[in-house]
């Protein structure tokens, strides 16, 4: 329907520059960290475990930011072991409303270290 007056959009959501293949290490690895002086908000996440094999573990970790000066706290802390199954191998991180910043962090504990596509989606102002 056409409007005779323009309406700006409130938010846009738009594919982070983040995006990209990540090699396992040992050690947590940032994949996404997203600070904003205003709230905003995590549109969602992807991390593809195509590459598991059986004796793999990898942990998602998922921190945010609830105020302008506070620190990161973990929000959310996925396992996985083993080859994913095939319905399950793209695992996806839900919108997080209302935060001043996300932070997600992968690691590998155990198996030869894998590559992994991740892809990262935000809506600001």
């Amino acid at each position: 329907m056409a409007s005779a007056y323009p309406t700006p959009a409130m938010l846009r959501v738009k594919r982070s520059s983040q995006c990209g293949n990540y090699t396992m290490t040992v050690a947590w690895q940032t994949v996404f960290a997203q600070n904003h002086l205003y709230a905003w908000m995590f549109a969602s996440g992807k991390v593809n475990l195509s590459n598991m094999i059986a004796g793999d573990h990898v942990e998602i970790r998922v921190s945010t930011r609830d105020t302008l000066t506070g620190g990161f706290i973990v929000q959310d802390l996925f396992d996985y072991d083993d080859a994913q199954p095939t319905n399950k191998q793209k695992i996806v991180i839900g919108s997080i409303l209302d935060t001043f910043g996300v932070l997600v962090e992968i690691r590998q504990t155990v198996g030869a270290l894998i590559q992994c596509y991740c892809e990262f989606y935000d809506a600001t102002r």
